[in-house]
């Protein structure tokens, strides 16, 4: 089968030739039809996370849909020709999404995988398990409802648009950083004000617009000393949150605003609500462009840079 792998971890993602997995007892063998792109497949590149054990070669890809073709002794989940989609990551890490096929168990340990309903297209059931599971989550986490003000840094990017039209569907004001030629779009999805961060000092123009301070503060970006910046636009008794882990210990240790360097827990819960979400057309899943598996190498580069739009669908 053709995939996108790495010989082992800290290598460069190249397409490769390797044999077509068989599941083991607990799994299942997906025929993948589409992948999505995510930050968190360089971070496993990279080394980034290296608490997790790898295999070698390490295939890359972590969100996925397409059919199930096979299943191994004790699966009572899943049956041959069920569409799923989820979010692929189970231990050891490198059995991933930008590959033909893919074996997964059918309760990843560090993922989540389910049908797909009806109604949800491949290319939207790819495109949701990471960035939906993480935006719903913070959210939530955050704690936002009526007459609360959250600014949002990376607003534009795969969690950013999740995150904006959750917090908009809970009543909260969003302001979020982005260029002008994403303003109309991310307005659509909810953003009551836009901040042109190549252009204005965001903490300036917040400040002038919100005298008293917002009510919280979320960063999708990788900008460590920013994150400071910004937190301290947040009232007492606020809070603050990084999907990066770019909040600094000495925040973390903060008495004046709550601040965490967010996680997900009940990843399964997550993508089921995430999924009804889009199925029930209350959530809509923006796609910024549609590339092949072997456009994967470059665009994993191009990925980890700003003014990100949307998600990227792979086509497989």
């Amino acid at each position: 089968m053709r995939a996108i792998a790495i010989p082992e971890v800290g290598g460069t993602p190249a397409l490769v030739d390797l044999p077509v997995p068989s599941p083991g007892p607990g799994e299942v063998l997906v025929r993948l039809a589409t992948a999505s792109l995510n930050p968190i497949d360089t971070d496993i590149a990279s080394g980034r996370m290296h608490q997790l054990p790898t295999t070698s070669p390490l295939i890359l890809g972590t969100d996925g849909a397409g059919r199930v073709v096979a299943v191994g002794e004790s699966v009572t989940g899943f049956a041959v020709g069920d569409l799923v989609h989820g979010q692929f990551l189970d231990v050891p890490v490198g059995r991933g999404t930008y590959a033909e096929y893919a074996v997964i168990a059918e309760a990843p340990s560090h993922g989540a995988l389910q049908r797909t309903p009806d109604g949800v297209t491949a290319d939207v059931a790819a495109a949701l398990p990471t960035a939906g599971m993480t935006g719903l989550g913070i959210i939530e986490a955050l704690g936002l409802g009526p007459g609360r003000t959250l600014l949002i840094t990376g607003a534009t990017g795969g969690v950013g648009v999740f995150a904006v039209q959750f917090a908009a569907a809970r009543g909260a004001e969003v302001i979020v950083t982005a260029r002008p030629d994403a303003d109309a779009r991310i307005r659509g999805l909810g953003a009551s004000q836009t901040i042109d961060y190549t252009r204005d000092d965001v903490a300036e123009v917040v400040r002038k617009s919100h005298p008293d301070g917002i009510h919280a503060f979320l960063d999708l970006t990788r900008d460590a000393p920013r994150f400071s910046e910004y937190a301290a636009l947040v009232r007492d008794g606020g809070a603050a949150a990084s999907a990066t882990f770019t909040a600094p210990a000495e925040l973390l240790a903060s008495e004046r605003i709550a601040v965490t360097n967010f996680m997900m827990a009940d990843k399964p819960g997550l993508l089921a609500r995430i999924t009804e979400e889009v199925r029930s057309g209350r959530i809509t899943v923006p796609i910024g462009r549609t590339i092949t598996l072997d456009q994967v190498p470059e665009s994993l580069g191009q990925n980890t840079g700003g003014g990100a739009r949307g998600k990227t669908v792979v086509r497989i």
